[in-house]
């Protein structure tokens, strides 16, 4: 009994720790730059690229236990420091104006303490990081627990931008799950471009609910990039949306993993696009793979839950995911070339 009354102390005890040190953040928070470099002058045509990187720890090698996999996170810190070095030399010898960055952690237990977040910063960009993953102690799954778990989305940007904030996005799982997932935003960045502004929004949507998060977090956004257009201003939104992209379908790739293994792949909600807005991914390469098992060309199931949604007063020039085979993560990046519409004068930030 006394055995027993002492497993239940400690239970309620670690319980408690977690509701007190639960993450809370405003539902607006200003973010200040990491590295600061001279801003470019902004030019009509620019590039962006999008990526989720996987905190360094899923690559081709790598299953994970929530998508029914075994292991929960990287068997040591060379597999974490081989995929981040990877993962950091493609991004040196690429020339992008923007990167936006999913899944970027800040001395993690799964990590093994690595900060990847200044990592990143050395590259040459104007940094954010926004955290959107912070918790103490994740006690799943009970014989390899994930642990301390800092984590969050990042912006690298040759521009300066005029504000940058991160904006909470509504809804919540379920008490106890709660006080150990993530805590979901977008990080915006704002740059001055004439009379109007220019908006980049970097986000990642929920995963492992049944849809209902993600259905608050996206008329949440819609209604927020409606309002920002209406008084004229560009947006892009970018990111990894954890949902099938609009006229695709579960079977649109070869694959040969168990459909009760794709059961949080949802597709995108019919007629949330709104007129003139532009969807911008390929639909030839997928930039997601399932992770029930290490990664096996047209065994694992693939799909494109990555790209961009960009405003009708934006003129798309191309997009290509970039084949990487995920090799250093179960996510390959989106590379959108874009321009302004209309009269542009190039004015500096």
């Amino acid at each position: 009994m006394l055995y027993i009354l002492s497993i239940l102390s400690i239970i309620l005890g670690f319980i408690i720790f977690s509701e007190i040190t639960m993450y809370r953040p405003p539902k607006i928070e200003k973010v200040t730059v990491l590295r600061k470099i001279k801003g470019e002058k902004f030019r009509r045509e620019f590039s962006i690229l999008t990526w989720n990187v996987g905190y360094g720890g899923l690559g081709k090698n790598a299953d994970f236990f929530m998508s029914g996999g075994k292991t929960s996170k990287p068997a040591n810190k060379r597999v974490v420091e081989e995929n981040m070095n990877s993962i950091l030399s493609f991004l040196y010898d690429q020339k992008f104006d923007f990167i936006l960055l999913q899944e970027v952690d800040l001395r993690s237990s799964r990590t093994y303490k690595i900060n990847e977040v200044e990592l990143f910063s050395r590259l040459p960009y104007l940094s954010y990081f926004a955290m959107n993953y912070n918790v103490q102690f994740v006690p799943v799954p009970l014989l390899s627990p994930i642990g301390k778990v800092k984590s969050g989305i990042m912006m690298l940007s040759k521009f300066e931008p005029y504000r940058v904030e991160r904006y909470a996005l509504p809804g919540d799982l379920e008490w106890p799950r709660k006080l150990f997932e993530l805590k979901r935003a977008f990080l915006l960045t704002r740059y001055r471009v004439d009379s109007h502004d220019l908006l980049i929004l970097n986000l990642h949507l929920s995963a492992f609910d049944d849809g209902k998060l993600r259905m608050k977090e996206l008329e949440y956004i819609k209604s927020f990039i409606l309002k920002e257009y209406e008084k004229g201003n560009y947006v892009i939104v970018g990111g990894d949306w954890n949902l099938i992209m609009p006229g695709l379908s579960k079977k649109h790739f070869e694959f040969t993993t168990s459909e009760k293994y794709l059961k949080n792949y949802l597709e995108f909600p019919l007629n949330w696009t709104q007129p003139g807005w532009q969807w911008a991914f390929d639909p030839n390469t997928p930039t997601n793979r399932s992770n029930e098992r290490p990664f096996v060309k047209g065994e694992n199931f693939v799909t494109v839950i990555d790209g961009f949604l960009v405003s009708p007063n934006l003129e798309m020039i191309s997009v290509k995911t970039i084949d990487l085979g995920f090799e250093n993560s179960d996510h390959n990046p989106v590379h959108l070339k874009i321009k302004l519409k209309g009269e542009f004068n190039g004015r500096k930030n």
